[in-house]
């Protein structure tokens, strides 16, 4: 073997004594007209010459590339680590390959990401973003790559399947915890406001306070950028206006921690001044201290379920309940104090 050549099926065949075509069916593991022995030697000599096939030869020949894109907002954010892992775990098992791209929340991005992905062969598309392009994904569908939504509910029509958590549910169980604690003037403070899950949640924070028969005052509700300086500069931002509040609630982890730490470094007391509560429950969260009370939604299941879902889309096989929503759980820990609390019925 020479150090460093490529060989081609050609050459394969040649060196084996067989045709083209029964080293291409052992390649694709076809038995037909394969005895095991040749199978064997076919087998040998590839490993001995090191050959690989031609991927966008064979994804040519079989309308496969058996590899999948995957859209997620925002890379650096530690809520996508574990769905990445999901989706590649599951794939692994099932010999895809994974192309992550990075839509950064824009709408003009997530769609040349679509396309590109196109153009690279791809055999599915798993879409994570939470920005509105439905017109774009009208439009899309005309190229007949299976689609499934991670976290996306209102595309769900124009997709294979998809799963999400209840973000008003996750928020109205949030909201519902603080009041049961005696708490009136809860913040709200939310990431980028033109995402779905941001109104989501801003929405199950109204229903928690039209439910306890509270009012919704306008100062309390805060958006910015799901990070950890921006929960920071958000408490600076109230305590600089001298807003009264006894609660923060948050639409992420990263800005509830920034939330902490800006409150202990302003000697106020979490929780025993103020309760904080986070959403996400990503691993940082149980680590941080003191530890954050938080919304959880199973993300990496999530994350499997959908890709299992996109691939039984890819080999026509029947996908029963394709539109599935999780309803999260709150997960107290040392960021809000003790009390009774209905998990079921969030009060």
């Amino acid at each position: 073997m020479l150090p460093n050549r490529k060989y081609s099926i050609a050459e394969i065949a040649q060196i084996c004594n067989v045709s083209k075509s029964t080293v291409s069916r052992v390649i694709n593991n076809n038995p037909n007209g394969v005895g095991e022995e040749t199978r064997q030697k076919v087998l040998a000599t590839i490993q001995e010459m090191g050959y690989r096939p031609n991927a966008l030869a064979r994804s040519v020949a079989t309308s496969r590339s058996n590899t999948i894109g995957v859209i997620i907002p925002d890379v650096s954010n530690f809520f996508y680590p574990k769905i990445i892992k999901g989706i590649t775990d599951y794939m692994d098992t099932k010999d895809y390959a994974v192309i992550v791209c990075n839509s950064d929340y824009q709408p003009e991005r997530e769609a040349r990401h679509l396309l590109s992905l196109i153009d690279k062969r791809v055999d599915g598309i798993i879409l994570c973003s939470g920005i509105s392009n439905h017109e774009f994904l009208s439009q899309f569908r005309q190229y007949r790559v299976p689609l499934v939504l991670l976290g996306r509910t209102f595309d769900s029509s124009l997709s294979d399947a998809s799963i999400s958590g209840d973000n008003v549910k996750g928020a109205y169980k949030s909201a519902s915890y603080l009041i049961r604690g005696g708490n009136r003037r809860i913040v709200y403070i939310e990431g980028n406001p033109d995402i779905s899950g941001s109104r989501q949640r801003l929405e199950g924070y109204h229903q928690a306070h039209t439910a306890a028969g509270l009012p919704v005052f306008p100062e309390l509700i805060i958006s910015g950028e799901y990070s950890i300086d921006y929960g920071k500069k958000a408490v600076m931002e109230l305590l600089d206006k001298h807003v009264e509040f006894d609660a923060i609630m948050t639409g992420s982890d990263l800005i509830a921690i920034g939330v902490v730490s800006q409150l202990l470094k302003q000697g106020i007391r979490v929780p025993e001044d103020i309760e904080v509560v986070g959403f996400d429950n990503i691993e940082l969260s149980s680590v941080f201290n003191p530890p954050l009370s938080t919304i959880s939604k199973p993300h990496y299941d999530m994350a499997q379920h959908i890709a299992k879902q996109l691939v039984k889309v890819i080999e026509g096989e029947e996908v029963k309940f394709p539109h599935t929503v999780i309803e999260p759980q709150l997960v107290l820990r040392e960021t809000t104090k003790p009390r009774e609390y209905d998990e079921e019925y969030g009060r």
